[in-house]
């Protein structure tokens, strides 16, 4: 809502085109033009996609490259079905970040192209904040019109291929059955996992399914290098505060190497490793799962990354920066420097307050929320929960008192941070938490030294 005034400067002077005012008519013509320019741009975008649907192949079976019925004879089951694999690259919103993909059945008795997906999520669904901070997602599957499915990825700026998925009619038929029987209030909903079931996954559970577990048997015995720490850092590098967080609460679990089964929890990354696979039908009959892909729906923006950043650098730069100002903060307050004091409090407490509630929310989650990838987490050593203490420890050192029990804190705090660190060459403590060591290690040992009396610090060379 806009205040009085500024309504009343509206009405008074009007909207303006082309230098002559416009009144109340004006500004209902001005807003029926925005939304016929609006219904216009809509209606092209249809358009482009209905063209980009017909350039697909045909409908029927033998465009499915399966066909199990005499020429003669009545066709099968599914022969009417076609199905697709729609895979749409990452958007610019968090959740759009790792892409998307749905399974779609184009009837062409009926004349529909239904796309089945298990992205759906509202923010307004009941819990939804206490939900997400336990890890207790509920997501759902749901068909829709394919045509506003790709309209929505066009606004979105997102590219968007569909492939032919390569069934007989019978497995289409039986994949058609199970999708419109999950695409019911009983069976849609699931609890979603971010790694292990999610829109993707979900997908290839389907495939999987229909073709008697030959995907999981294939996919299981091919071994990658990449890790879900790894697949996550690669497409959230350009997102600092999301890659920091994420380096952070993914604990020893997310750094195991993964199979293509298990890394295909993403779109592209399933996309690619179905266009490698040969499979036997039900029919006895072997070839190609996918066909070729098209481009359905363009975009104007870079294809995924390729690599994944450590952040080593970053990290390290960021620790050094924050303890050389504490160090400088020191040395100055010594020399009776005020505002030296103030920063020195100020940056004591608030990496006590941050470190405190970091380290702390993390252990909780381990009791109380289904992160599992969170557990077994060595980042614990890196922001404790025993520095939350010198939130006020801090600032009362920095201004002469409680500076031993400051002192005493930042020191065990300092402890558990390098001993972190050392534990790296022990079997077994092999997490890839290079990054939060990089940032916490300077800060925790610059505090400890910091706020020992000037008689107790080590030299600094």
């Amino acid at each position: 809502m806009q205040p009085a005034a500024s309504r009343g400067a509206g009405g008074a002077h009007g909207l303006r085109r082309g230098g002559l005012p416009l009144g109340a008519r004006g500004r209902r013509g001005a807003a029926l033009m925005l939304l016929r320019a609006r219904a216009s741009a809509a209606a092209a975008g249809r358009l482009c996609i209905a063209l980009a649907l017909c350039a697909l192949p045909p409908g029927g079976a033998a465009a499915q490259g399966r066909t199990a019925t005499d020429a003669d004879g009545p066709p099968p089951p599914g022969a009417h079905l076609q199905v697709f694999l729609l895979t749409a690259e990452a958007g610019d919103a968090i959740w759009e970040r790792f892409g998307h993909n749905a399974l779609v059945v184009r009837d062409t008795l009926a004349g529909t192209d239904i796309s089945y997906n298990w992205g759906m999520f509202s923010f307004r669904q009941e819990s939804f904040l206490t939900r997400l901070v336990q890890g207790r997602m509920r997501y759902w599957m749901q068909g829709r019109d394919l045509s506003d499915e790709l309209l929505g990825y066009r606004l979105q700026n997102r590219r968007v291929w569909m492939q032919p998925v390569l069934l007989t009619p019978s497995e289409r038929q039986r994949l058609y059955d199970d999708l419109r029987r999950t695409d019911t209030p009983e069976h849609r909903f699931y609890r979603y996992d971010y790694y292990r079931d999610n829109c993707s996954t979900r997908v290839r559970d389907a495939l999987d399914a229909v073709l008697g577990g030959a995907l999981r048997a294939r996919l299981d015995t091919i071994r990658t290098e990449h890790s879900y720490r790894w697949h996550t850092a690669r497409l959230l590098q350009d997102v600092p505060w999301a890659f920091a967080g994420i380096q952070y609460v993914v604990g020893r679990a997310g750094d195991r190497p993964l199979s293509a089964w298990e890394e295909s929890f993403l779109p592209t990354v399933l996309q690619r490793h179905l266009e490698t696979l040969e499979v036997t039908h039900d029919d006895g009959s072997r070839g190609p799962l996918l066909g070729a892909r098209r481009e359905v729906v363009r975009a104007e923006r870079p294809p995924e990354p390729e690599t994944a950043p450590s952040g080593l650098l970053w990290g390290l730069a960021a620790g050094l920066l924050l303890a050389g100002g504490v160090v400088v903060a020191r040395r100055r307050a010594e020399r009776g420097g005020r505002f030296a004091r103030a920063a020195l409090g100020a940056l004591a407490g608030g990496w006590g307050l941050i470190a405190g509630l970091a380290g702390t929310a993390l252990v909780l989650s381990w009791v109380f929320t289904d992160h599992v990838f969170w557990r077994a987490n060595e980042n614990v050593l890196q922001l404790a929960p025993l520095a939350l203490p010198l939130a006020v420890l801090g600032p009362a050192a920095a201004i002469g008192r409680a500076r031993r029990a400051a002192a005493r804190v930042a020191v065990g705090v300092a402890a558990a941070s390098a001993g972190g660190f050392l534990l790296q060459v022990l079997p077994g403590f092999d997490q890839v938490n290079g990054f939060v060591i990089a940032l916490a290690l300077p800060v925790n040992l610059a505090l400890a030294w910091s706020l020992l009396p000037p008689s107790e610090q080590p030299p600094l060379g």
